[in-house]
């Protein structure tokens, strides 16, 4: 079993909009998404969608985004991002994904002897953060630590992989990581993917790659090209 991920699809059937507006690159990124999952994921993959999934900011208008990704190839484990609005609770959100999809935010499932733990994160501010920056933090690091412990309980063992979804990016502008980088050190985390990055100059700036004990995954989907990364350990 291959492990794929890739954020920021950015959906939106029952309401088109044309994201090329925001760049070029965006032109069809939907039929183009497709076209490269089709031709990499296998049936019995595992592809980790943090955050950003759809635009629709109720369930009726959610209904065609997932019908869409239930026909795509593989199991598919979503986590929350910024404008996932019509994401309120995962207990409501499970009940009404369709059979290849599974949901974390602040727990975690096992799939094919892979974990995956996922939280609604916190974007990390270049200077000290605010009153209201800091409440944010505060909340991530504390859903984290939640999803942590549940992913602890399903793990047979430390060699166990153990994916982190995780929409913002772990680390600041700077490099410097967020509270919860030393979280997932602790608990033997594999690999974290995340995305919310749209600009070259974000990428370029981005922590990729192995960082202490894990490996780190901007999976933006223009950042990635339009097509699932292969994220296996």
């Amino acid at each position: 079993m291959n492990v794929w991920a890739i954020s920021d699809l950015h959906l939106s059937l029952a309401r088109p909009e044309r994201r090329e507006r925001y760049a070029e690159r965006w032109r069809d990124h939907v039929t183009r998404i497709e076209t490269n999952w089709r031709q990499t994921v296998r049936a019995d993959d595992l592809v980790l969608l943090p955050g950003d999934v759809s635009m629709a900011r109720n369930h009726r208008d959610l209904q065609p985004d997932l019908k869409w990704l239930d026909q795509l190839p593989g199991t598919k484990v979503l986590a929350p991002g910024n404008h996932d609005l019509w994401w309120n609770d995962v207990e409501k959100i499970r009940p009404m994904l369709r059979r290849s999809l599974r949901a974390v935010d602040g727990d975690a499932v096992a799939f094919g002897g892979v974990v995956v733990a996922g939280a609604r994160a916190a974007s990390l501010p270049r200077e000290e953060p605010t009153a209201a920056e800091s409440t944010e933090i505060d909340r991530a690091f504390a859903t984290a630590q939640a999803a942590i412990e549940a992913a602890a309980k399903l793990r047979t063992d430390a060699r166990q992989p153990l994916y982190v979804l995780w929409h913002y990016p772990p680390f600041d502008p700077f490099g410097r990581p967020g509270p919860w980088i030393e979280l997932f050190e602790e608990h033997g985390v594999s690999g974290c993917v995340y995305g919310h990055l749209h600009t070259q100059d974000q990428w370029s700036r981005a922590v990729q790659g192995l960082r202490g004990k894990v490996r780190y995954h901007c999976v933006a989907a223009d950042a990635v090209g339009f097509r699932p990364l292969r994220v296996s350990v």
